[in-house]
């Protein structure tokens, strides 16, 4: 069996990852590694015990810090474990910073690399997981994108088609392989906010809580507010607290938060991950952003790009909670499989040569 090792990087990582690795497991001697990046229990380990996910081989604990601090510990650590196992190839997932020191340490060493989650772009370079993708996707060897437009946009930026294979988004399978966890007879929002063009620009922070505030006033419905670690720094930092009617929770395990975003008959956030899985939900989701890479989503109607002016904020939501939202169906199935087969039958002929 082939050695390749598959790299973790933060909590998204394990959810998507979480059918992928069981297929990798049957097929290769697969050397699961974890950056470390999140590392309290409610980020991390939580999500291997509900997801039925091993504990990984090596965990690098690089834990937080700056982009560069991250980035460079990360590189210095994956780089020991890359040359005591020497794998054929290795796989990275994403856009945060762990994903970028894993391929920058794999390319370096001249080991193939396969990227999952290829091709997304919001067209914004200000935010940091635009510039780690597009630098991800030109160092890989094999980019796996979940979408036909993702590799169209991977094309235009001249790369080899060879290199760019179309297979469908994981998280329908995560999704349909658990039973949620939450109910709740009375109405709620949800909210997570955690991205840096929100939580550290002041301005944007608060027009956040501003629009909630907002929104409370004129639904009187509980707005649930997943605090997380960064977020709540911040809002200390900048002596904010949550108006009225938004209720800080801590953050939750995948099985509970999933049953949430099931249940809630609005969702707020900027988080990628949770605007797919209330597309397969139908719930309604607004992305709290000034650009998204999920377009598709907006394109069939189940979600909204609000940018960052309350009123607009508002009018969104009025808009979301008007009509019913029908769950996506373009994700398609046996994503595992795919990738799978994409990896063992060899189809881009890996080599340390490798045509570019």
């Amino acid at each position: 069996m082939k050695k390749i090792i598959t790299c973790i990087g933060i909590r998204p990582d394990i959810i998507r990852l979480s059918q992928i690795l069981k297929k990798l497991d049957t097929y290769f001697n697969n050397i699961i590694v974890d950056s470390g990046q999140h590392y309290d229990y409610n980020l991390n380990k939580i999500f291997y015990d509900q997801l039925n996910v091993r504990i990984p081989e090596y965990n690098l604990n690089i834990k937080s810090g700056t982009h560069a601090t991250q980035v460079a510990k990360l590189m210095i650590e994956f780089e020991k474990v890359l040359i005591k196992e020497i794998p054929e190839f290795v796989i990275v997932l994403g856009d945060n910073n762990s994903s970028l020191g894993f391929a920058l340490a794999t390319s370096k060493l001249n080991i193939p690399l396969v990227h999952i989650e290829a091709g997304m772009r919001s067209k914004n370079w200000i935010m940091p997981e635009e510039k780690n993708r597009v630098v991800i996707d030109h160092l890989a060897d094999m980019n796996i994108c979940y979408l036909p437009e993702h590799r169209e946009n991977l094309l235009r930026e001249g790369l080899n088609p060879r290199r760019c294979w179309v297979v469908g988004n994981p998280i329908i399978e995560v999704v349909q392989a658990v039973k949620t966890s939450f109910q709740q007879d009375s109405p709620f929002y949800l909210v997570t906010c955690h991205r840096a063009e929100n939580i550290e620009i002041k301005e944007n922070l608060n027009k956040v809580l501003t629009f909630l505030s907002k929104l409370h006033q004129r639904k009187s419905v509980e707005i649930k507010f997943i605090l997380m670690p960064k977020t709540k720094i911040m809002m200390e930092k900048y002596g904010f607290e949550f108006p009225e009617g938004v209720k800080p929770i801590p953050p939750q395990g995948f099985l509970e938060f999933l049953g949430m975003e099931k249940e809630a008959k609005l969702v707020l956030t900027d988080s990628g991950t949770v605007v797919e899985e209330c597309a397969i939900f139908g719930t309604p989701c607004l992305t709290i952003r000034e650009s998204t890479e999920r377009i598709d989503l907006i394109a069939l109607g189940v979600n909204s790009l609000t940018g960052m002016n309350v009123e607009q904020m508002l009018d969104a939501a009025e808009l979301a909670l008007s009509h019913k939202i029908e769950p996506v169906t373009h994700y398609g199935k046996n994503i595992s499989d795919k990738i799978c087969n994409i990896l063992i039958g060899n189809s881009l002929n890996f080599s340390k040569n490798l045509e570019r």
